[in-house]
């Protein structure tokens, strides 16, 4: 039987558009997202309904958001997100806020609700952690209320001391008791000292490749600001191990994993 070669233009373009659909997929097997436009949309500003009593949970405060796209939800620390801007019913500490307008965009803001007739605190100072190695501290500063003070780290024993170390990067709670009992907790973050320079040569020695993300694909890995936009969905797919996808040929080493993980979680900047 006689073959004969079809030379149709159309199959032909028709060809290399599946050729060029199955490269792309070699190196990302999802769609990408638009480059996140959300940094500095949305500004906050709180004011404190009125403070705690010791031991009641008689502390209040209201946000008001501009910016970005209304309306907005509310989530303290990380709760069920509300509609109304108002928080009561707290006991003396520090939250976050989180606020997110109708577009996704997020915005965060620190609020501290102090004790009226007991034991205040705050946060005097963090040191960086190592990523895979655990060396990062916290330290306490109490005043008001009746000495001495206690010092405790989420969930563990009340210590005489007022700082904490050996701490992975993350967020811990840490709570003050005085003499009376009366207690004050903080909300404290340890970031990592993984910088942007040592992810940036992470991501574009193994992902801004021929035929991937240096330009013949979405998005440009080139780029830093691409590579900040894309912070959760590299962190997401990489974490995976779906990038660098088995059929480059390439792989990350769960150390190169792991800084990618501590960078975004640290807030994914350009430092």
């Amino acid at each position: 039987m006689k073959h004969v070669f079809n030379s149709n233009p159309l199959r032909y373009t028709a060809v290399l558009g599946l050729f060029a659909i199955l490269l792309a997929i070699s190196c990302t097997s999802e769609k990408e997202p638009l480059p996140d436009e959300c940094e500095g949309s949305i500004s906050l500003q709180t004011t404190i309904g009125s403070e705690a009593n010791c031991g009641q949970s008689t502390g209040s405060f209201t946000v008001v958001a501009t910016g970005g796209s209304a309306p907005y939800t509310y989530a303290l620390n990380g709760g069920t997100a509300q509609s109304s801007a108002s928080f009561d019913n707290l006991a003396a500490g520090s939250y976050t806020l989180t606020v997110t307008d109708n577009s996704g965009c997020t915005a965060e803001i620190s609020v501290n609700i102090a004790n009226q007739d007991g034991v205040n605190a705050s946060i005097s100072g963090t040191t960086a952690s190592d990523c895979d190695a655990p060396n990062g501290s916290i330290s306490v500063s109490a005043t008001d209320g009746a000495g001495p003070y206690q010092y405790k780290l989420n969930d563990n024993a009340f210590q005489s001391g007022n700082t904490f170390d050996g701490l992975a990067p993350g967020n811990y709670t840490v709570t003050v008791r005085d003499a009376n009992n009366c207690e004050v907790s903080l909300q404290a973050t340890i970031k990592s000292d993984v910088v942007f320079a040592q992810v940036k040569n992470i991501i574009q020695t193994n992902c801004a490749v021929s035929g991937c993300h240096n330009g013949t694909t979405f998005p440009d890995l080139r780029v830093d600001n691409n590579i900040v936009a894309q912070a959760s969905r590299i962190k997401a797919r990489t974490g995976a191990k779906t990038m660098p996808p088995s059929s480059s040929g390439r792989s990350l080493s769960d150390d190169e994993i792991a800084e990618i993980a501590c960078w975004v979680n640290d807030g994914a900047s350009l430092n």
